[in-house]
C-alpha cells in the first residue's frame, strides 16, 4: 500500500510518499531539516535583492539587541513582533527574549503570545523548540510591510 501526504506551504506542495505509515512518520521526522533547507534556499534568493537593508529606518541594531525606532502609530503589536522575528533571522526569538525586546522598543504588550499565536495560525511564523522563527510568508509579508513604510513606499 502507497501512502501519500501532501503538505501546502507559501511557495507550493511539498509530497512525502512511503510505503506504509511508519515509513511516513520516518520521513515526517526528518522534515523540520528539510525545511531548513528549502527555506534557506529562498531566502538566499531573497537575500540577492537588498534584504538586509530592508529593515533600515525601521530598526536599530544595540548591544541589548534589535530594537524597533518607530512608534506604536506606525506598527501594529503583531507587525512589530515579526519584524523583531525579522530582525533576528536565521536564530529567532524565544517568548522572554521578544518581550524584553519589545519593552526596549516601546511596545508594551502583554499580548504578545496572542500576536505569536496569530503569525502562527495565518502561516507567517513557527516554533521550532523554544523558538519562534518567520516562515518565507512571514518574511516576504514583513519585508512588504517595511518597503511601504519607506518614502515613496505604497501602503498596505
Amino acid at each position: 500500500m502507497k501512502v501519500r501526504l501532501v503538505l501546502h506551504r507559501s511557495y507550493g506542495d511539498i509530497e512525502l510518499e512511503g510505503d506504509s505509515f511508519d515509513e511516513i512518520i520516518e520521513r515526517i521526522k526528518e522534515f523540520p531539516e528539510w525545511l531548513e533547507v528549502i527555506d534557506t534556499m529562498i531566502s538566499t534568493q531573497s537575500s540577492a535583492v537588498g534584504e538586509k537593508d530592508i529593515l533600515s529606518g525601521l530598526v536599530q541594531i544595540t548591544t541589548e539587541g534589535p530594537v524597533l525606532t518607530v512608534t506604536r502609530d506606525k506598527l501594529t503589536d503583531r507587525e512589530a513582533v515579526a519584524t523583531l522575528l525579522y530582525a533576528m533571522e536565521p536564530q529567532g526569538l524565544r517568548p522572554k527574549e521578544l518581550s524584553r525586546l519589545l519593552s526596549l522598543s516601546g511596545f508594551l504588550s502583554v499580548g504578545f503570545a496572542s500576536r505569536l499565536s496569530e503569525l502562527k495560525r495565518e502561516g507567517l511564523a513557527y516554533r521550532e523548540g523554544d523558538t519562534y522563527k518567520l516562515t518565507v510568508a512571514g518574511k516576504q509579508w514583513v519585508e512588504t510591510k517595511a518597503k511601504s513604510m519607506k518614502p515613496g513606499g505604497q501602503p498596505t
